[in-house]
């Protein structure tokens, strides 16, 4: 069954993030990681005004053969970056065939959320790494399903509906588009047992996603 796993590795397990550590104060997007014959290619946006050094210092990763400056837009560039197929974390990924689906970096790490065929495909990406001294930690891992229905972020079936339809109607937004009463009619009960489902929903949310737990 295909999961959906959530992995952290130190910044310097990642070329990108040892280019970053020679230009602090650069952000990295990445777009995609696609597959190739010889390694990946991933397409990746760099914000900063130090575009130069940042490629100069990527350029000189063993991970990486080449590195092409596709497009400058003010303060940023868009990147191609073609990796090697020497050991290394995008390596791993690929050999455990799961499809990248977000990178983001959070101070001295790299969160990576993944599609994998199943739990072992994840399994023989952390004996990959343990194998090959990345220090790759398995934050989260859910079945699809789980996370089509939220039960990966401790939801019940009331509070995901109850926050989906009001983001959907506008709650969240700046002025609000509708109210407490209104959703309260949409599911017929009160505005006071909507606001207990959207404070118990969010409040799991939040345990699930950006609180550290040791």
């Amino acid at each position: 069954m295909s999961v959906i796993a959530e992995l952290s590795v130190p910044v310097e397990d990642f070329p990108l993030g040892r280019a970053l550590a020679a230009t602090p104060d650069m952000q990295v997007e990445l777009e995609r990681i696609v597959p190739t014959d010889t390694g990946a290619l991933p397409f990746f946006w760099v914000w900063g005004d130090d575009v130069e050094t940042f490629v100069a210092e990527l350029e000189d990763q063993t991970d990486i053969d080449a590195v092409t400056v596709l497009d400058r837009v003010e303060d940023g560039a868009l990147i191609r970056a073609t990796w090697t197929s020497t050991p290394g974390l995008v390596e791993g990924i690929l050999q455990s065939a799961a499809t990248l689906l977000e990178v983001n970096r959070y101070e001295n790490v790299w969160r990576f959320r993944l599609r994998s065929p199943d739990r072992e495909a994840v399994a023989s990406l952390q004996r990959y790494c343990a194998d090959n001294d990345i220090d790759l930690r398995l934050d989260r891992i859910n079945s699809l399903t789980e996370v089509e229905t939220g039960e990966q972020y401790g939801l019940t079936d009331d509070q995901r509906q109850t926050i989906v339809t009001a983001f959907e109607a506008g709650y969240f937004d700046d002025p609000r588009q509708t109210t407490l009463e209104e959703l309260g009619d949409e599911f017929d009960i009160s505005s006071r047992a909507v606001s207990k489902r959207l404070r118990g929903g969010l409040r799991n949310l939040v345990t699930a996603t950006l609180t550290t737990h040791e």
